[in-house]
């Protein structure tokens, strides 16, 4: 039974430092020495190692996109949400004119959908970059 325990806890930790860009190989490493020492002592993982949040953090501190990213994904739904209504709201307006949105023109809700559409790409090229630039300067610790 501890096996699945074990498996699970390796699954997590996996999970986690994968979420902070820690390269494959590494965590394959690390996933792998805990699972072996796990077999070999038969301990509980979380009486040994802490959860799998706490024991990635000495291996790869939480950057500040990990601790926001639920803000992040929300505004990334928000904006991308807002950039398909605002940009059929003005298609449709310019295919029939009696379609109003708040009385804003066609052409200025094609405009704020636009800008919308643009900052949901910069904000996804951002956080790419972010996540290869800390992944190629990651440092295994210790």
């Amino acid at each position: 039974m501890s096996g699945t325990r074990d498996d699970d806890y390796g699954t997590a930790l996996e999970d986690e430092l994968g979420l902070r860009d820690v390269p494959r190989d590494e965590v394959d490493l690390i996933v792998r020495e805990v699972r072996s020492h796990l077999a070999e002592s038969g301990e509980d993982p979380l009486e040994t190692f802490g959860s799998p949040e706490h024991y990635a953090d000495q291996f790869a501190p939480r950057s500040w996109t990990r601790r926001m990213l639920w803000l992040l994904v929300a505004l990334a739904g928000l904006l991308g949400a807002g950039a398909g209504w605002l940009i059929l709201s003005g298609v449709f307006g310019l295919m029939d004119p009696s379609m109003q949105l708040w009385g804003w023109a066609p052409s200025i809700r094609l405009t704020l959908g636009t800008f919308c559409l643009v900052g949901l790409v910069a904000l996804l090229t951002f956080m790419v970059t972010e996540s290869r630039r800390r992944q190629a300067s990651w440092k295994p610790r210790g």
